[in-house]
């Protein structure tokens, strides 16, 4: 029964919203056809089909109607905007390849009302599915009725998530949350679970999830039966807040189930290809309109300040905890200390347009050779040298963890302002933590957004870089 009412709900969002793309295309070409821009009649004729096959691009990539995303309404309202300007892209983007008057288009009055009628219709109907998922649940009837048995730290997370999400079910909650029982045995558990479960089908519960210590489940194969018996479904969660605080990710190997620290969107193979794509495309496009005129510049203003090499190349660490040679342009002078000490403000040992390239981070622009070569990306955790790796891994339990993944140019500690000189163990581990935030969180939208953050960071200058 919910899983009905959820899908038609699905299916009407997703109907609405392509009958709105469709009527925003027609109003387009209804105007476009009055005005007097010399609009090709082959590409209005297809203007509805690319409609259609934009916005289905859109909403696929962006998952806009997958059921966990539909019913949370952050995602939701996110991933909505996302597909609509994603659509609006590449709509546009038919009409610059195959329109001749493209110079006339930003001032076209079809334009500007066609995108009227869709702003308005995307605000209101996001309004109106708010209104409808808070009202949902009283107009089902027969609602699935869920609750869980056992109290504890797991429980009641797992009770806020239901109780957040209970749009076409009836949570009753934690049903044992008043008891004050300690279970010593298997025995006393297993007897205390069989009568809850009896309980639970005089309450006519069809869903029950059972949280308890892996421990104290002897006999799965028992319950389930024993929940057949009274048609209830039985759902085995296991608490490992006694265990750990942390909160685990888990996924199934076949038959095995298993546990993992934490989410990594890059161990999946399509992600890392997708990575790898953007890493190429942005590191030739560099390379090929900016260091192609800005090397030789740039050598010369080093080579007329100090002797030695145009670059500098430093080993570093690398995803896995291989090691590999990092290039940057040379910003010190030639023996001049010690290479493993981090610079500091004001110091020496750097030369006058050394001071300008590590200011701008110009200094960092051959590291896209290194991005090339396989051993870095555009964006992820900073690069450190061997011995930094080896003394801050003794102080920082999860300092590894950053080296799950390539080491970047740029990376969201850079842009949240932990650039620099880290002169306490506390400075790094909020890099760290910063780090292995990006680590969990990793989507194409993120590299690009913080790209983008990058150089603005870098035009407003940054207190931080010296």
């Amino acid at each position: 029964m919910r899983n009905r009412h959820k899908f038609t709900f699905i299916i009407c969002c997703a109907i609405a919203d392509m009958i709105a793309m469709i009527l925003g295309t027609i109003v387009f070409l209804n105007y476009a056809n009055e005005e007097k821009i010399g609009w090709n009649a082959l590409f209005l004729d297809k203007m509805i089909p690319i409609t259609i096959l934009s916005w289905l691009f859109s909403v696929t990539y962006f998952q806009l109607y997958r059921i966990d995303v539909l019913f949370s309404l952050e995602y939701f309202f996110r991933n909505s905007w996302r597909a609509f300007f994603t659509q609006r892209v590449l709509w546009h983007s038919y009409i610059f390849i195959f329109q001749d008057n493209v110079l006339y288009f930003f001032g076209s009055k079809a334009n500007l009302i066609q995108l009227s009628f869709l702003l308005s219709y995307f605000l209101l109907s996001r309004i109106l599915f708010t209104v409808v998922i808070g009202k949902i649940k009283g107009w089902v009837f027969k609602r699935y009725t869920v609750a869980i048995w056992g109290f504890n730290k797991t429980s009641i997370e797992l009770a806020s998530h239901l109780e957040n999400n209970s749009f076409f079910i009836h949570f009753l909650g934690i049903v044992n949350e008043n008891s004050s029982v300690e279970y010593t045995s298997n025995e006393d558990f297993s007897e205390a679970l069989s009568e809850a479960i009896h309980n639970a089908s005089k309450e006519k519960i069809n869903e029950l999830y059972i949280v308890s210590k892996p421990d104290f489940i002897s006999d799965l194969n028992y319950f389930f039966e024993l929940g057949d018996k009274y048609c209830m479904r039985l759902k085995f969660v296991p608490d490992f807040s006694s265990i750990s605080k942390k909160h685990f990710n888990s996924s199934h190997l076949n038959n095995f189930h298993v546990i993992k620290p934490r989410f990594e969107p890059l161990q999946n193979a399509y992600n890392r290809l997708i990575k790898r794509i953007f890493d190429l495309t942005f590191s030739i496009l560099v390379i090929v309109f900016i260091m192609s005129w800005l090397y030789p510049l740039i050598a010369i203003l080093i080579k007329r300040q100090s002797k030695g090499p145009v670059l500098f190349r430093q080993m570093r660490t690398g995803k896995k905890n291989e090691p590999f040679w990092c290039y940057k342009f040379r910003s010190m002078y030639i023996n001049s200390g010690d290479e493993s000490q981090q610079a500091q403000r004001g110091d020496s040992r750097i030369t006058p347009i050394g001071k300008f390239l590590r200011k701008t981070s110009l200094d960092e622009m051959p590291q896209f050779f290194n991005v090339l070569l396989g051993n870095m990306s555009v964006v992820g955790p900073r690069p450190h040298m061997i011995k930094h790796t080896s003394d801050y891994n003794g102080h920082i339990n999860n300092f590894m963890v950053r080296h799950f993944v390539k080491p970047g140019i740029t990376g969201l500690a850079q842009v949240s302002g932990l650039r620099g000189e880290t002169k306490r163990v506390a400075d790094m581990k909020r890099r760290v933590t910063t780090d292995i935030q990006y680590l969990q969180r990793w989507s194409l939208i993120t590299d690009i957004k913080i790209c983008l953050l990058t150089i603005i960071v870098t035009v407003k200058g940054d207190k931080n870089a010296f």
